[in-house]
């Protein structure tokens, strides 16, 4: 049997924030630029499923919670057996206490 490649996955809470930020560029610079800003996001996020230990520690915030950046954007998730789970998209200035 092959083995599956690790994969991501998002929070409600993360689907919400990438909606709201999708949103927001659609209104601001259109739909094609939104499809390629979520591609490289998506592509951001696959890499880190592969590669957990790319992220950074965020352990005084929670155990287990790395973050990894995407342009102006963190991500905030946690390893899991399978991969990673996105728990927020947050802008770089975003304070995460406040929203994780």
């Amino acid at each position: 049997m092959a083995k599956r490649s690790p994969h991501y996955q998002f929070t409600d809470k993360a689907e919400r924030d990438l909606e709201g930020i999708i949103g927001y560029i659609i209104q601001e610079w259109g739909l094609s630029q939104a499809n390629i800003y979520l591609d490289g996001l998506e592509s951001r996020a696959q890499l880190l499923a592969e590669n957990p230990d790319l992220g950074m520690a965020r352990e005084t915030l929670f155990e287990g919670l790395l973050s990894f950046p995407y342009e102006s954007l963190i991500l905030y998730c946690k390893k899991h057996a399978l991969g990673i789970v996105i728990l927020r998209v947050l802008h770089q200035h975003m304070d995460p206490v406040k929203h994780l």
